[in-house]
């Protein structure tokens, strides 16, 4: 199992570079799914970086497969207290280790940012939007529900793969 994925950000150009300078490490091309040309690119080899400006995050738990589906989301949990953190660790290696997968997840990662350990990350990545919708309204979701609040400065951002529409 890898213990760290690191991602980038960029036009496609610069993206594109990057992977073809190093044509044997599994990158990922990722396109944002809001509005505008947000480009990502996701190293999953699990190796030192080979980006100028990497985010790197060091996984902690994990449970899927490595197929990378159509569907990533990041969802980002920031500034728990330490009795929170406690609470959401918990939440997570349950989710992770013991829950049932929800229909159309293929993975699933609990990771921690390499310079702030104070964030969270949880990775889904799944067969569709619709997949992932699904599960945030499931009871399985309701663990997480509680720590999505601005003070804990929770946000998303979710992608799919730049490559599938080609």
């Amino acid at each position: 199992m890898i213990t760290q994925l690191s991602i980038t950000f960029g036009s496609k150009d610069v993206l594109e570079k990057v992977r073809a300078k190093n044509p044997d490490r599994p990158m990922l091309l990722l396109e944002a799914n809001t509005a505008g040309d947000q480009l990502a690119l996701l190293d999953v080899s699990g190796q030192e970086s080979v980006f100028t400006s990497p985010v790197h995050y060091d996984i902690k738990l994990h449970r899927g497969t490595t197929d990378w589906g159509r569907f990533v989301n990041f969802m980002y949990f920031d500034n728990l207290s330490p009795d929170d953190q406690k609470v959401f660790n918990s939440k997570a290696n349950h989710f992770v280790t013991t829950d049932e997968m929800p229909e159309g997840l293929h993975a699933i990662y609990f990771m921690k940012e390499a310079l702030n350990r104070s964030n969270n990350i949880i990775l889904t990545v799944w067969d569709s939007s619709e997949d992932f919708a699904v599960w945030k309204r499931d009871e399985r979701f309701k663990p997480f529900a509680y720590f999505q609040r601005p003070l804990n400065n929770y946000h998303e951002a979710s992608y799919q793969g730049a490559e599938q529409d080609a």
